[in-house]
């Protein structure tokens, strides 16, 4: 019979050690690869949500006739408007179906968007729309940001920043027309908030832009 040689236990610990090498890379490997992952996905899922909340914003906006909030020479997290509304008297429907009420607000780091349909032809149905701030007096626009505020109530975007102030008319922030709006939408997340900030990085995006109504003459 032939005598088979094994291996040695100097063998069996060099196998051993290169063996842990390989195992250690290949769990290093995947740990980075699933960060990059999470944080890639992290940071489509922001740029979205402000893509999609600038989107929305910039539909309405740009075919409002009417716009309340904020004020000429006013900057705030609220933008309060309407489509189909008489702008001059606050009044008559300019075109026909119904006038449209849109807000928009910031509740808990949150985006919301109120749609309130206002039915009716006659002055009053117009004439009764109001938000904070605006010299009317009964209320058609939302008593509060959120859920249960009033009409249709749809999220656009989390973790948005109210600093600086989302919207604005002010000459002092480039805006010289009157019916123009500055919309400045940031969504931040933290890592740290996120309970990941040994692994992750914060995620900071914002989009700027510049709208003008259709502001009915």
């Amino acid at each position: 019979m032939k005598q088979r040689e094994g291996f040695t236990l100097m063998e069996l610990l060099v196998a051993s050690v290169i063996f842990s090498f390989v195992i250690a890379a290949l769990v290093t490997i995947s740990s980075t690869a699933h960060r990059h992952m999470f944080q890639s996905h992290r940071s489509n899922t922001v740029k979205t949500g402000v893509l999609l909340g600038m989107r929305a914003i910039q539909n309405n906006l740009s075919v409002a006739t009417r716009l309340d909030v904020p004020g000429v020479g006013v900057q705030g997290d609220i933008l309060a408007f309407a489509v189909n509304a008489d702008q001059t008297t606050g009044c008559y429907p300019v075109g026909p179906g119904n006038v449209v009420a849109h807000y928009f607000c910031i509740s808990n780091n949150i985006l919301y968007h109120h749609a309130i349909t206002i039915a009716g032809n006659s002055a009053p149905a117009c004439s009764a729309m109001t938000a904070p701030g605006n010299p009317f007096t009964a209320a058609r626009y939302p008593t509060f940001c959120g859920p249960g505020g009033g009409g249709t109530v749809t999220l656009l975007t989390r973790d948005v920043s109210p600093l600086p102030t989302l919207f604005s008319r002010r000459n002092g922030d480039g805006v010289y027309e009157m019916d123009t709006v500055l919309v400045r939408l940031r969504s931040f997340w933290s890592a740290t908030a996120g309970g990941v900030g040994a692994t992750a990085r914060d995620v900071d995006f914002s989009m700027n832009t510049v709208v003008k109504i259709n502001r009915a003459q």
